[in-house]
């Protein structure tokens, strides 16, 4: 008996409608709404509805990250002290006996610093 071996279809690249995506981007777009669970909902990948973003949406809409941004401290009314032998600089060193402490007054910083520089490689 004669075997008839048919080889499975390629797979086609599936086209969308600008009017799919632009609903797809639309739906991105609300208050709380996942990129990736939109995507799977819809069957497609999520890394290929955020290019449609990036793409098809208007830039002005898409939420930009504000950066640095200057703010202004208000002045001291006094001028600020030096460092009072209380305030104290606190490092803490968690270990599986029991955590290591050092204290050491702030206005010894520097010799806090040459410590620590002659313990650490």
């Amino acid at each position: 008996m004669d075997t008839l071996s048919v080889p499975p279809p390629s797979r086609k690249r599936r086209r969308y409608s600008s009017e799919f995506k632009a609903r797809i981007v639309e739906a991105c777009k609300t208050q709380g709404a996942s990129v990736s669970r939109i995507a799977l909902d819809n069957g497609l990948n999520a890394n290929m509805v955020r290019r449609w973003i990036r793409k098809v949406a208007d830039p002005a809409s898409i939420p930009q990250s504000p950066g640095f941004l200057p703010i202004e401290l208000p002045s001291p009314s006094i001028s600020p002290s030096p460092a009072r032998s209380t305030d104290a600089i606190r490092i803490e060193i968690p270990r599986s006996d029991g955590p290591v402490v050092i204290e050491w007054p702030a206005d010894r910083a520097d010799q806090c610093l040459a410590l620590l520089r002659s313990l650490l490689p």
